[in-house]
């Protein structure tokens, strides 16, 4: 290398070294002097450990864990973390506007620092004392003191909003701390039957009372409104949970992502109001909920259906073929757009992409497992929609050739109004609204929905 750039190197080097150093033994302290002469006290609250509050005869303590902030005293109990980080944060920045140099806080007597209305100790890596007494002459102002602080401050009171609530609110008011995204399966258990879900390689599953797929939106729906459940008093243990009859208790056994010991929330329904009391046993005692609970009493399977008849992508799929009173239209891709079956005429890729809409929008509108094929006339399908892809050559997973992705069978008018129908590979009857019948008819360019009328 060149001497000279060696050189230069070297002592663009040796500068930044030296403005590190400068930054570090100048500004920093500079920073933090003028902190502590803005603020009360200087520490960070990510080092704080144990917090203890005193208030006359009353005293509150909490613990930071791994699993989050806890109470410990008066009750042991899961903390509420915005209420904890709202009480470091109000300590840390309690601004100071003014100081009268006092060691011995009773040669303030108007102060009421010798027996502070608060006390509020913040054990960590720096230990904090501070002290908050009576009011100033001036409005909004009370007095305070930071132990090993030759002063006596004056400092706003909007520190009193976080020191004085009641000792409860210090308990989380989310009856768990879990999300939707923790569970990989559920079971509601009540007097009238089970309902267990579980997830399977991303998707939601119903086991019981039927096999069927789950719609992802509805089960986060419920989850997050159950396990995000308010808690509205701290009942202790006692309260409504043994007075309720026989039929108004339900139970949400949770099983965590990746195993674990199964989770139990147990929900009770006072007989003559409609109260909610609830037990948790990471949670002390039992829990008086909000009114939202009462989902757990009411959901449903077919609430937590999945009511698609399917979902295709326009870019997974290479055939369409639609079959209705004895003709066929066959739709397939070619290039970049797409042509009748025997390539004799071009299709719009609008009518392509609206037939795939209607077929991804379409919803459920009701089960019908009772109903028979005769009535249903799914034994002869009014239309048949079917969308393939297909395989030029074999793949380690498939052979050449087409490929079933996705499709559905209509039949007769259902007595509602609605049409009969069975989603590919599901085998269960249902019906849709008889809109879609018509559409798909139309853009596969065959005759409107012939047949369904209702069953003799």
């Amino acid at each position: 290398m060149n001497p000279r750039a060696t050189i230069a190197l070297f002592l663009a080097t040796l500068l930044a070294v030296g403005g590190l150093v400068y930054l570090r033994t100048a500004v920093d302290p500079t920073r933090t002097a003028a902190e502590k002469r803005r603020y009360a006290a200087v520490f960070e609250p990510a080092e704080i450990t144990e917090i203890g509050l005193v208030r006359g005869n009353e005293t509150i303590r909490l613990r930071r864990t791994d699993g989050g902030w806890r109470v410990t005293e008066p009750v042991e109990d899961r903390a509420d973390p915005e209420l904890v980080d709202r009480l470091l944060l109000a300590a840390r920045f309690l601004d100071v506007r003014d100081r009268e140099a006092a060691k011995d806080p009773t040669a303030v007597p108007e102060s009421g620092l010798a027996t502070p209305r608060v006390r509020l100790d913040l054990r960590g890596a720096r230990d904090v004392r501070l002290d908050l007494g009576g009011p100033t002459a001036l409005p909004g102002e009370i007095f305070a003191r930071v132990a090993g602080q030759p002063f006596v401050l004056r400092v706003p009171d909007t520190i009193l909003e976080v020191t004085g609530v009641p000792a409860e609110s210090f308990r989380d008011p989310r009856l768990t701390e879990l999300s939707a995204d923790d569970i990989e399966k559920f079971t509601v258990q009540r007097a009238d039957g089970e309902l267990a879900v579980r997830l399977e390689r991303g998707r939601w599953l119903i086991e019981k009372p039927v096999q069927a797929p789950a719609d992802p939106r509805a089960v986060r729906d419920f989850l997050e409104r159950l396990l995000g459940l308010r808690v509205t008093a701290f009942a202790g243990d006692g309260g409504a949970a043994g007075n309720t009859l026989p039929g108004q208790a339900a139970r949400l056994a949770l099983t965590p992502r990746g195993g674990g010991e199964e989770l139990a929330v147990e929900i009770s329904r006072a007989p003559a109001a409609e109260k909610f009391t609830a037990r948790f046993a990471p949670r002390a005692g039992t829990l008086d909920v909000a009114p939202a609970a009462a989902l757990l009493f009411d959901i449903s399977p077919e609430a937590l259906r999945d009511r698609s008849l399917g979902y295709v992508e326009a870019d997974t799929i290479d055939r369409i073929v639609v079959e209705a009173d004895g003709e066929t239209a066959v739709i397939g891709r070619r290039g970049d757009g797409w042509t009748t079956g025997d390539g004799t005429r071009q299709i719009e890729t609008g009518t392509v992409t609206r037939l795939l809409e209607v077929f991804n929008g379409a919803r459920v509108a009701s089960f019908a497992p009772s109903a028979g094929a005769a009535e249903t006339g799914l034994d002869q399908p009014v239309i048949r929609l079917r969308f393939y892809s297909w395989l030029s050559e074999n793949s380690a997973e498939e052979p050449a050739g087409g490929h079933l992705v996705a499709g559905a069978e209509f039949g007769r008018t259902a007595p509602d109004g609605n049409i009969y129908a069975r989603a590919e590979g599901t085998g269960e009857t249902i019906t849709v609204t008889p809109e879609i019948l018509a559409e798909i008819s139309t853009l596969a360019g065959l005759p409107s929905a012939p047949g369904v009328n209702p069953a003799d």
